[in-house]
């Protein structure tokens, strides 16, 4: 037990806390997605299939959206963050949004 826990350790700060991909995602530059198990809601407000595991999920941008046709691809790093890359362009840090109360 003592090893997996050093194990697990050595993973880094949220690795073994990533439990599951789905709920909504919000990007640093506003925009937000939502991953219902085989299902997302696009930035654009779309829902469309994707293709979904625990841990990542890919999906192709529907037409009437920036990006049209480019393949997008999240991959959960932890339970609060995922890198989010749109085509070809770098992946970026996304975080679980939070409700917001007035």
């Amino acid at each position: 037990m003592r090893g997996l826990m050093i194990f697990l350790m050595m993973l880094g700060p949220g690795a073994a806390l990533a439990d599951e991909i789905s709920g909504d995602w919000c990007g640093p530059d506003g925009r937000s997605l939502t991953i219902l198990g085989p299902t997302v809601v696009t930035p654009g407000g779309t829902e469309v299939p994707g293709r979904y595991s625990r841990h990542r999920y890919e999906f192709e941008t529907p037409a009437g959206e920036p990006g049209a046709g480019d393949t997008v691809v999240i991959l959960q790093l932890s339970e609060e963050e995922v890198d989010v890359a749109f085509g070809s362009a770098a992946p970026v840090r996304w975080t679980r949004c939070r409700d917001v109360t007035s």
